[in-house]
């Protein structure tokens, strides 16, 4: 990016500077032709008639002199005004066109949502808005909006400082062969060649990305909806459902890393108990299917253990959801299944974003994910490929920015409309087009 911007710079000044060479070297040679003259002049004057000399030069000469400096000068300009305005359209403009387009989508578009337009709207926009009353400034609404921006700025801040520049190096290094030397990082660029080698020479990392796609597509929903089914089961009435709260969040803080080695360390995760497991499964299931089910049991068993967030997400969401709808819609002779999906699930639905969200980035980078050690391999290696691994990061993160667009796409009902809408189109040309021929054949 520096290497575009430093070209475009290169540029700029390298006309500015030509157009000021050119400009002066003008000057000077009819400065240099004007004074040749005058003292040419002057001097023929002192041997002929010098009046009849000065009024040649003060009626023909001069006039000649002035209407050619003043015609270079003006259309000179026009020239170099012309040259701006054509930097202006072609660089400035496609540049702003093309950060524009990238804003358009994730996760610029996110930032742009929740960070840029919510400070626009508390900060500059009042001041160029007019009240009912005449008066301009922030209003009440505003006002509690700016409050609770300035609680969140510490994070936005943290977020601007120490996100945004480690990605945006992260992507310059992508880009470049980085060779490190004690302390000191020396870059050469090569363009996509590290993305290249990585999609058709690295089996490995695509091959495990192509696992991790297709894990969390089909773990996702799974885990969404058995955690609505348990947070709906603690959220009733029962005894005991801060202990069972407690049970099922209880996998999330034992999962990480340095506990379980602590607790591996110490005899806590004894192996003697898996073993127990283990036989008393062979004991129950034929032998034919053990394989078949143990694979089941342990993809069971990791569901159920990334359920703890989202569950406990799903029972706040709960928790708030005013009684007297469930009442009223009782009264009007809806069921239990009718009030979820008319009462609940558009309640929840806040909690289903933030849960896809938090599962997909918990996939992506637990302790004993297999990409994390391909990227970290490469990173460590002997020739220390930094830009070889920021590439491989690059493509992941944005394999994880697809997965969950593509999931929040689809939990909220946008493909099931478009297919809808796209249907409808469909039926109404087909009837226009019968309405046509019917016109046609009377």
């Amino acid at each position: 990016m520096t290497r575009i911007v430093d070209f475009f710079k290169g540029i700029i000044n390298g006309y500015f500077k030509i157009c000021g060479f050119a400009i002066n070297g003008i000057e000077w040679f009819f400065i240099t032709i004007a004074k040749g003259i005058w003292y040419g002049i002057r001097f023929a004057s002192v041997l002929l008639n010098r009046y009849v000399l000065i009024h040649i030069y003060t009626f023909v000469i001069s006039p000649i002199y002035r209407f050619i400096i003043y015609n270079i000068y003006k259309y000179f300009i026009r020239f170099i005004i012309m040259g701006i305005v054509w930097i202006y359209r072609t660089v400035i403009v496609n540049i702003g066109r093309f950060i524009l387009f990238l804003f358009k989508y994730p996760p610029l578009s996110w930032i742009k949502r929740f960070i840029l337009y919510p400070l626009y709207k508390v900060t500059l926009k009042p001041l160029f808005t007019r009240h009912q009353n005449g008066r301009r400034g922030l209003t009440m609404e505003q006002k509690k909006a700016a409050t609770g921006y300035a609680f969140t700025s510490p994070f936005i801040v943290g977020l601007l400082g120490l996100v945004l520049y480690p990605l945006g190096r992260i992507i310059y290094m992508s880009f470049n062969n980085v060779i490190q030397y004690q302390t000191e990082f020396t870059y050469q660029w090569v363009g996509i060649e590290n993305f290249r080698r990585i999609l058709q020479v690295d089996i490995d990392f695509v091959l495990e990305v192509q696992n991790f796609i297709v894990r969390v597509l089909l773990f996702t929903p799974v885990i969404i909806t058995l955690a609505i089914i348990i947070a709906m089961l603690l959220n009733q009435s029962i005894k005991g459902k801060g202990f069972f709260r407690m049970i099922f969040f209880l996998p999330i803080i034992i999962l990480n890393g340095e506990l379980l080695a602590n607790m591996s360390e110490y005899g806590g995760m004894d192996i003697n108990l898996s073993f127990f497991v283990i036989d008393v499964i062979t004991t129950i299931v034929p032998e034919f299917a053990l394989d078949l089910f143990m694979e089941l049991f342990g993809i069971i068993i990791e569901i159920l253990w990334y359920t703890g967030v989202p569950i406990l997400i799903f029972l706040a969401m709960l928790q708030k959801v005013d009684k007297s709808l469930y009442e009223a819609a009782s009264i009007d002779g809806a069921n239990s299944w009718s009030m979820f999906w008319k009462i609940t699930l558009p309640i929840i639905s806040p909690a289903i974003t933030v849960s896809i969200i938090f599962i997909v980035v918990f996939l992506g980078n637990f302790d004993g994910n297999p990409i994390n050690g391909i990227i970290n391999d490469s990173r460590t290696a002997f020739d220390r490929r930094e830009g070889y691994a920021s590439a491989m990061a690059l493509i992941y993160t944005f394999v994880q920015i697809l997965v969950i667009t593509i999931l929040l796409f689809i939990s909220n009902g946008q493909l099931r409309r478009t297919l809808l809408g796209k249907n409808r189109k469909k039926k109404l040309l087909s009837k226009s087009q019968k309405l046509a021929l019917e016109s046609k054949g009377a």
